[in-house]
Formats: structure tokens, C-alpha cells, sequence
């Protein structure tokens, strides 16, 4: 399994004079465009990567799967239909 989100941040969320906390869907357009680099180089399956929702994913996103909620628009786990949450991850 690889999971992406955490440490560090699929995006940012911040605007660039750090003032706002906004989602810009120019950083999600991105993550989806390297994301599916890394797997159709890997040849790894869609569904051993998991990306995870954090604070930043939810930075000026009024309503989760509203127009602004970009994690539910192009993350993987959302495109594969994850909903649950994940209390803990355990790598080995």
C-alpha cells in the first residue's frame, strides 16, 4: 500500500501571500496529473495507493463533495469510492 497526504501535503490550500486558506484547483489538477504518472510508470495497481484527507485538503471547502471539496474531484481514494475514515495506518 502507498499512501499519500501524509507527510507531507497533496496540496497546500493557502493563497500565496499565506493570508487566505482556499483550495486551488491548479495544485489538484497537478496532483492528478503526477499521480497518474507514477502509476502508469510503476505498473502499479490504481488501488494499492491511498491518499488521505487532511487539514489542508479541507481549507476553504464549505461542503464535502460541494463545488470546492477538489479531494472528492480528483484524489484516488474518492475516485475509487473510499469514504471511510482511517483512524491509523500501520506501515510494515
Amino acid at each position: 500500500i502507498i499512501i499519500t497526504g501524509f507527510p507531507f501535503h497533496c496540496t497546500d490550500g493557502k493563497s500565496k501571500d499565506l493570508l487566505t486558506m482556499k483550495q486551488d484547483e491548479r495544485e489538484w489538477v497537478e496532483y492528478d496529473k503526477v499521480m497518474n504518472e507514477v502509476i502508469t510508470n510503476s505498473g502499479l495497481p490504481r488501488e494499492i495507493f491511498y491518499d488521505l484527507r487532511g487539514n489542508h485538503d479541507n481549507f476553504g471547502v464549505p461542503i464535502l463533495g460541494g463545488k470546492y471539496d477538489f479531494f472528492n474531484k480528483y484524489s484516488i481514494s474518492a475516485g475509487l469510492n473510499r469514504s471511510a475514515k482511517v483512524q491509523s495506518v500501520t506501515l510494515q
